[in-house]
């Protein structure tokens, strides 16, 4: 088959293992990115997109772009996917936390998710409690919703053996500074394993980051080492490999009932055990004490327990990464993932 890809410049996860499983499974994917500012940026897609006129079969529309969807409907009569992943009214405004259900952004991004999942053929979701609150909140027909797993771009995040751990055990947190993150939930575990020789590395920065920076000011531990700009890939790998354990999200929020964060699936495809809190969109793909381990949420004692337990039982600890590797291999593979799309959607 021939797809139409719109997607932005940032090559965002969904985006990119979809593009690459579909070429490797023999598909042809004609990519096109959305640029500029403003009304120009949807003159300058139209025009793209009118160029090439009918050389394909299916359009694809990228992560974090349901404002395109309108716009691409009204251009062509053929099916129009959308890779959404989530709701932006869910990410936006149940995520943050700092506006009002009844606020005028709130009903913006409303009104765009309604808009663009109904003008869509069918829309990719990352877990069936999405597709419940979707269906839900949005009233769409299930008959739309496709639940797809994400994958890495496998050219930035892959195993590799000949990088060696960190002297002292140490555990990881890579991602953005959100409500959901549960981030002092992981500054208090640090506080308390501050003298058990359990450094912790975290890698990110974002919204919360004052609420960071005043907590760390308040604890002053000394096992955490913090960054907070973007590194290059390369480097963010071999940091990530460095270490002996993958921090997952620890708030207790609504968002994490169906969320999957793409650090997940980087953690698995490094090899890199994974600790999460426990929650039905998470425990749909991993199996706790299996392919991971799963804790309370907004329970600082219980992750500094269950991390103290990872230290002191290094095959319990290599067996989990092993396994999470295994199930990355098995199943979340950007080729299998467009395999399945391909099922699912036609």
């Amino acid at each position: 088959m021939r797809f139409c890809y719109i997607q932005t410049v940032h090559n965002y996860a969904p985006d990119k293992c979809l593009i690459n499983g579909l070429r490797e499974n023999g598909h042809i994917v004609i990519e096109l990115s959305a640029k500029g500012l403003g009304f120009k940026k949807y003159l300058l897609l139209a025009c793209k997109f009118l160029n090439i006129k009918d050389d394909y079969d299916v359009v694809i529309i990228g992560y974090t772009l349901p404002h395109f969807v309108p716009l691409i409907r009204f251009l062509t009569f053929k099916k129009v996917i959308f890779n959404a992943v989530a709701s932006q009214y869910e990410a936006n405004i149940i995520s943050r936390g700092d506006r009002k259900p009844w606020s005028l952004a709130a009903f913006k991004w409303r009104f765009l998710d309604i808009l663009s999942f109904h003008l869509s053929s069918r829309i990719l979701l990352e877990s069936n409690a999405q597709i419940d609150f979707v269906h839900n909140l949005f009233f769409v027909p299930r008959k739309k919703l496709v639940q797809s797993w994400i994958s890495v771009n496998e050219k930035i995040f892959f195993r590799d053996l000949s990088v060696k751990k960190f002297p002292n055990f140490t555990v990881l947190f890579r991602g953005r500074f959100l409500p959901e993150s549960g981030i002092d939930t992981i500054i208090r575990a640090a506080k308390i394993l501050e003298d058990s020789r359990v450094n912790f590395l975290i890698i990110g920065h974002g919204f919360l980051y004052r609420v960071v920076n005043n907590l760390m000011n308040e604890l002053h531990p000394q096992n955490i080492t913090m960054i907070q700009e973007t590194l290059l890939y390369d480097e963010l790998r071999e940091k990530m490999l460095s270490c002996h354990v993958s921090l997952g999200q620890f708030a207790d929020h609504p968002r994490l009932a169906r969320t999957l964060p793409f650090k997940l699936y980087e953690s698995l495809a490094l090899g890199l055990p994974y600790l999460t809190s426990k929650s039905i969109g998470i425990l749909q793909l991993l199996e706790d004490s299996k392919t991971c381990i799963a804790i309370t949420p907004n329970n600082p004692a219980e992750l500094a327990e269950k991390i103290l337990f990872l230290k002191n039982n290094p095959k319990i600890l290599t067996k989990i990464g092993e396994q999470g590797y295994n199930l990355y291999k098995e199943k979340l593979t950007s080729k299998k993932l467009a395999q399945e799309f391909i099922e699912n959607c036609f």
